[in-house]
């Protein structure tokens, strides 16, 4: 995009930024050239397409872009990276039928973060029933549900450090006045570390079970530190992987994909308080019910009588069908 002003051309830039120049999305040269991008990509065997800050390019834009995908691979999945509930931004991107199928889902994980690491209960309570009411269950089995991502420190990072604050509806980023020095110097002391662990899963176990598509941003399945952007994009940590944290994570994912049913289960909230989280997910034919602490201390199970005989898939070491370990977690099928 160009203005004129004051006898000269001035060309407009994403947010400031000199190298993301700000294009017109009702460019036909603009439209043409994304397309053949896309094609391109597609070529190349891509399976999908995630749409960085989707909310700042028109509907227009966005439907000719999606066709154009869908044209080169019809099973593709797209992807828009929306930080609030996108049902309530006045857009038609996922209403249409013509827009992207599914959204990253910060509106969720901002909150699980929220609840396992401040406790607020309200807001997690308020954005499941939110997502759960108000977006289509396509786009609920197809939510992002990542653990961390480019934009946002480190997962274990975040439960972790006790310098995090919140500022506003998402900051989960560096404490003001952080000198980027103690940024690129910073690691977590033994017991910080082995607090954000122990805390972070705790959060894990809960999203892989939650409705949508399990993200592993690289290196938080063994344990990657980095506080905020860019120190959250460090290499992976070859030789010096946290292979508990790997071996937890493998058994969990493998538990989440041996019930193909959760794919498109339902989803009930049974409990949210201060001590744990507990959900059920259940087709016509089978269930699983998950209980997560977010307590520093041994808790109870108040297990449905349904579920007494059922069979334990996958847990965090400590606890069982009577008592959660601090942060604990189990899962149980019928």
């Amino acid at each position: 995009k160009k203005r004129y002003y004051g006898g000269k051309t001035h060309f407009e830039y994403w947010w400031g930024m000199t190298n993301l120049p700000e294009c017109d999305c009702n460019s036909p040269d603009w439209r043409n050239y994304t397309s053949d991008v896309i094609k391109f990509y597609m070529s190349l065997g891509f399976d999908g397409i995630r749409y960085d800050v989707i909310d700042e390019l028109t509907d227009d834009f966005i439907e000719i872009n999606v066709a154009s995908v869908k044209q080169n691979n019809p099973d593709a999945l797209i992807i828009g990276e929306v930080w609030y509930n996108p049902m309530r931004m006045g857009r038609r991107y996922l209403s249409s039928g013509k827009g992207m199928h599914s959204v990253m889902n910060y509106y969720l994980i901002d909150a699980l973060i929220g609840y396992f690491k401040y406790g607020d209960i309200n807001t997690l309570r308020a954005r499941f029933n939110e997502i759960l009411t108000e977006y289509p269950d396509d786009t609920i089995f197809t939510l992002m549900n990542f653990t961390s991502t480019h934009d946002i420190s480190r997962i274990i990072e975040i439960y972790g450090y006790n310098g995090f604050d919140k500022y506003g509806e998402w900051n989960w980023d560096l404490p003001k006045n952080t000198s980027y020095e103690l940024i690129k110097e910073h690691h977590l002391s033994g017991n910080h570390y082995r607090h954000g662990k122990m805390v972070y899963k705790a959060h894990f176990f809960a999203l892989a079970f939650l409705p949508g598509i399990l993200s592993i941003f690289y290196g938080d399945e063994v344990g990657t530190q980095g506080i905020g952007n860019l120190a959250n994009r460090a290499p992976f940590p070859w030789g010096k992987e946290d292979k508990d944290l790997l071996k937890f994570v493998r058994r969990t994912v493998k538990a989440r994909n041996n019930n193909t049913f959760l794919r498109t289960a339902q989803t009930n909230i049974i409990k949210i308080d201060s001590e744990q989280f507990v959900f059920e997910r259940y087709s016509q034919n089978e269930s699983i019910l998950v209980c997560v602490s977010r307590t520093h201390h041994e808790t109870n199970v108040d297990l449905p009588e349904k579920y007494r005989h059922g069979a334990i898939i996958a847990k965090i070491k400590g606890c069982d069908k009577n008592h959660l370990s601090p942060y604990g977690a189990i899962a149980i099928k019928k």
